[in-house]
């Protein structure tokens, strides 16, 4: 009884994390990268190891700004090349977080650390930051500028550091990290 018991848990997990893996993959293919890195997460949790999925849930949850998870799941890429430079990726992308925030709350200087490029929008930020190509709105909260009049990224902190990116004067998107 207590084995039919278990193989019956084990079945329910298992097919659990099947139905998560298709509706990852559909979500992925329709790039709904919110649900995809929902069911991505849910996938890591069920322990897949397999790393194309884990690769393209990091991809997903990147592109939502879920930054924390792809910092734990690339410490389980590295077996392949694509999953080593994968990991690269993603750990550039939670160092170039964690350097802006602590120029924001503390004024580190960010020229003595060169990491990099990514498409991602905390590149363009840290970048900006870096080479100091930035207007200083407010000291207190900080709050800068990189860009021109029309087309800028907005960069400031209230309880999380807000990126929000702005083409013609209007805003276009919206990123917060915590």
């Amino acid at each position: 009884m207590r084995y039919f018991i278990l193989t019956l848990c084990l079945t329910c997990v298992l097919s659990s994390a099947n139905d998560d893996l298709g509706l990852f993959l559909q979500a992925y293919t329709a790039k709904d990268m919110d649900l995809a890195c929902e069911k991505g997460r849910s996938l890591y949790r069920a322990n897949i190891r397999d790393e194309s999925i884990l690769i393209a849930a990091g991809h997903a949850c990147s592109a939502v700004d879920y930054i924390d998870f792809v910092g734990v799941l690339q410490q389980r890429l590295g077996f392949s090349e694509e999953s080593r430079k994968a990991a690269v990726y993603f750990s550039t992308l939670v160092l170039k977080k964690r350097l802006i925030s602590q120029y924001m709350h503390e004024g580190t200087d960010l020229k003595l650390y060169t990491l990099p490029n990514t498409d991602h929008i905390l590149s363009r930020v840290y970048e900006g930051i870096r080479n100091e190509k930035f207007t200083l709105v407010s000291v207190q909260p900080k709050h800068l500028r990189i860009g021109n009049d029309k087309d800028y990224i907005d960069i400031f902190v209230k309880k999380k550091i807000h990126v929000d990116v702005y083409q013609n004067g209007q805003k276009i998107q919206e990123h917060r990290y915590r």
